[in-house]
């Protein structure tokens, strides 16, 4: 299943570089983005992994905060789009492969392992979220932002219509190949299940405490056209918990 994951992200990951650069050079998404990360993290200097890092969006609003960030990934394509990103903005992000589930960190590397739109890709996420409790230090954080995707978009024949005539007026592009959706959706464990509910209940048989909700995070982030255009998703989350 990972082989196909990786394979299914690795052919779009050009496509998604060039989805989502806007996110790179808005000044307004990028200073909503730092604000919620400082009221989750505060704003002392850390040591960040960002875990699904994709293009490095999340990794480089985290480095602009002075926090000292590596981004991994399963995807080697991806990751170049992370390094071509990183070059252009001059940040200091490290960015190296790797599997979300079998992290190539040593115990209590940590300060915050950070993830955006990843443990609904997992096959394993009560091990990924295992490992990430592995290689936070002592009182380390946890951040989760995510979304129920499927479980929003299969519900409604509108949100599906929506997507594809939005997409294609507003970027002039056909999603791409949805082998992924058909091969391996019904098999991630994430896919149908209600979302944040899961996502706590997860952390705290992991041992997490102190666990938070934000709702409606795509409201703040999004202008509203933005929210128009990608509002067929659904509001995304973020989760956050302490070890």
């Amino acid at each position: 299943m990972k082989e196909i994951i990786n394979k299914y992200w690795s052919t779009g990951a050009d496509g998604y570089n060039k989805s989502v650069r806007c996110s790179l050079h808005s000044k307004r998404e990028k200073t909503v983005w730092q604000e919620i990360f400082i009221e989750v993290l505060g704003k002392e200097k850390l040591n960040v992994l960002d875990v699904g890092t994709g293009p490095g969006i999340a990794a480089f609003h985290l480095a602009e905060l002075g926090h000292d960030v590596t981004g991994i990934d399963l995807s080697e394509e991806m990751l170049r789009n992370a390094r071509d990103n990183a070059t252009r903005l001059n940040l200091p992000v490290k960015f190296r492969q790797g599997d979300a589930e079998n992290l190539p960190f040593a115990d209590e590397s940590f300060d915050v392992v950070v993830n955006r739109h990843v443990l609904w890709t997992l096959p394993n996420p009560e091990k990924a979220i295992g490992e990430w409790w592995r290689i936070l230090k002592p009182d380390g954080k946890v951040v989760i932002v995510d979304g129920n995707w499927y479980l929003n978009l299969d519900s409604s024949l509108k949100r599906k219509v929506w997507r594809t005539a939005l997409i294609l007026i507003t970027e002039r592009r056909i999603l791409w190949n949805s082998d992924f959706d058909r091969n391996v959706k019904e098999k991630l464990p994430f896919t149908h299940k209600e979302r944040p509910q899961a996502d706590i209940e997860i952390l705290k048989n992991a041992g997490f405490r102190d666990i938070c909700i934000i709702d409606q995070i795509n409201r703040r982030t999004h202008t509203f056209f933005e929210y128009l255009k990608y509002g067929y998703w659904g509001d995304t989350f973020l989760v956050d918990g302490v070890k």
